[in-house]
């Protein structure tokens, strides 16, 4: 049975067992995962007026995809179950440099944990790829104070007290994902506040995004833990990738529409129940996921025609080229299952 990553050294002590290896690195997963959402969100909220500054933040969040993808193989190749959770994250902030701030303070913590994590284990492959991903969050955390230096802000201001969002190091962390209010205070994100989700369009879209999100995790998971080495790399390096990519554009159509672009999680991991592990039988499960996901993009596509001349013409572009992504798909888990 895979270890569950529960068995966490005592602080300031070795990582002896495979057990103890596999907590600190799910620990760590937790830590990219967050602030792969964290970081996303940010890009979306601070939009184009900060010229490439939202680009370069979503360049940093594929960094920490790739992070995560290691964390994830080292895990299974430590006979761990890798983890689809996450640290909470902020979602918003009184002002762009606020948001920047928090995403400084988050790399000092991974930075902070990397170096834990490190000399708590001797592994000489594990330290090696700690190592690795350590040099990309000393560097994401400049490329971040490189970013308020430019918008005239202080690189070094602290915005709040609380140690919590990606990296906390809390073993109970709230299930629950934050903001950042005007006293500087981490107070629990509403995302029905404000009136964020109240045009049919945006429902729909952050409905869809919420699906987006849940399929990267199961095909993820999938592909960590899948016996058949072609569905994994399938998985990994084009599936999953799509739609995360289809996530990515329905997020920046939501916060082009002034509203929150929702990518909550169920912090049970009750969603990687939905489908079955063995290779054939989760072929046909995503085969079904694909054409419920094609379905309910042609519903988007109608809504979004609905207004006419008022369509916006780059979702509605966006939105057919999404439907035609999804039809391949179906068929691509088709030709699969006929191997």
């Amino acid at each position: 049975m895979p270890y569950s990553g529960d068995d966490m050294p005592i602080q300031g002590q070795k990582a002896i067992t495979n057990e103890e290896i596999v907590a600190l690195l799910q620990d760590d997963m937790k830590g990219e995962h967050a602030a792969i959402i964290q970081y996303l969100q940010h890009a979306y909220k601070i939009g184009e007026d900060a010229g490439e500054v939202p680009s370069e933040i979503e360049g940093i969040a594929r960094d920490e995809m790739r992070h995560f993808r290691w964390l994830g193989e080292l895990v299974v190749e430590f006979g761990g179950d890798p983890t689809m959770l996450r640290d909470p994250i902020f979602l918003d902030g009184p002002s762009t440099l606020d948001l920047l701030a928090l995403d400084v303070d988050a790399e000092q913590r991974a930075i902070d944990q990397y170096r834990d994590h490190i000399q708590a284990i001797d592994n000489h492959k594990v330290k090696t790829y700690l190592k690795r991903i350590l040099m990309d969050e000393i560097f994401h955390q400049g490329k971040f104070k490189d970013f308020i230096g430019e918008m005239g802000g202080n690189p070094e201001r602290e915005v709040k007290n609380e140690d919590t969002g990606p990296w906390n190091n809390d073993p109970n962390p709230p299930s629950q994902d934050l903001e950042l209010n005007e006293q500087g205070d981490a107070v629990p994100a509403d995302m029905k506040d404000e009136g964020r989700d109240d045009h049919p369009l945006v429902r729909m879209l952050n409905s869809r995004i919420r699906q987006e999100y849940e399929t990267i995790l199961i095909y993820l998971h999938q592909a960590f833990v899948s016996q058949n080495p072609e569905q994994r790399n399938s998985l990994i390096s084009d599936k999953a990738v799509w739609h995360m990519t289809h996530m990515g554009t329905i997020g920046e159509a939501v916060a082009g529409m002034d509203a929150q672009p929702d990518m909550e999680l169920d912090f049970n991991q009750k969603f990687l129940g939905k489908a079955p592990v063995e290779p054939h039988q989760f072929n046909r499960w995503a085969i079904s996921r694909e054409e419920e996901l094609d379905k309910i993009t042609g519903e988007l596509l109608a809504l979004s025609e609905l207004h006419g001349k008022d369509a916006d013409e780059d979702l509605v572009s966006d939105l057919k080229r999404i439907k035609g992504h999804g039809k391949f798909q179906v068929e691509q888990f088709k030709f699969d299952e006929e191997k």
